[in-house]
């Protein structure tokens, strides 16, 4: 072998050797896409609302009115902040309706087990001409927000041969999170944790110091490791 070839020979050995061992060539920034920062979820408070027509002629709560208003006790109760409002029109045609009203939808609290202490009472005086001001009730509450996604469908997805992220990578995952989260309190801090079982606890430490299993027992068929229930001939 000639020097020409032999020189050669070592230049391509020494190219695969190298290529072994340094390191692989990356994509650049877009290969780290954190999408939590590229599109961050907000948590911003508002105020939820429910307007409660009032029934003149029956000086009591509008039909149909009554169910609105427990539902949106449950809201309040599920993800409320802070009291619940309540305020009714003074110095209206409608203002003993109104009234009358109002002592429904405090019976109505009591039973769902509302304290007192919890709902504050106030009035409005509604515009001029309002002879059928309703009564609202209201609390503050978290919304959960991310940002809207689907503008920018500048790229080929059918061909991807470096398979960087897309722009918009992660957006829908974040807005979708945002709109389908239970509690948006959740994603500010978590929730304090429920007060430990002291029963089950003293029974477990007995049956362990009485060296018996301390699971729970479970006599239901899908933990029984059978098989087949046939009988044997």
């Amino acid at each position: 072998m000639n020097r020409i070839a032999l020189s050669i020979t070592l230049g391509f050995v020494g190219i695969a050797a190298s290529a072994c061992t340094s390191p692989p060539l990356t994509n650049g920034g877009r290969q780290l896409v954190d999408t939590q920062a590229a599109y961050p979820i907000t948590v911003e408070p508002q105020v939820a609302t429910l307007v409660v027509k009032v029934d003149d002629g029956l000086q009591a709560l509008g039909r149909g009115e009554d169910q609105r208003v427990r539902a949106f006790v449950e809201q309040w109760k599920a993800r409320g902040q802070g009291m619940l409002n309540a305020a009714s029109p003074t110095n209206t045609p409608n203002q003993a309706a109104a009234t009358a009203a109002l002592g429904q939808i405090k019976k109505m609290l009591a039973a769902h087990g509302v304290e007192k202490g919890s709902v504050q009472y106030t009035s409005y005086r509604p515009a001029d001409g309002d002879n059928q001001a309703p009564i609202t009730l209201s609390f503050v509450t978290y919304v959960a927000n991310a940002a809207e996604c689907g503008g920018n469908w500048s790229e080929n997805l059918g061909f991807t041969p470096r398979n960087l992220p897309w722009p918009e990578f992660g957006c829908s995952t974040q807005h979708n999170f945002a709109a389908i989260v239970a509690d948006p309190r959740d994603l500010i801090e978590p929730r304090t944790s429920d007060p430990a079982d002291a029963m089950r606890r003293g029974t477990v430490m007995e049956k362990y110091r009485a060296g018996m299993p301390t699971r729970t027992q479970d006599e239901s068929d899908a933990d029984s490791g059978k098989v087949s229930t046939v009988a044997p001939n």
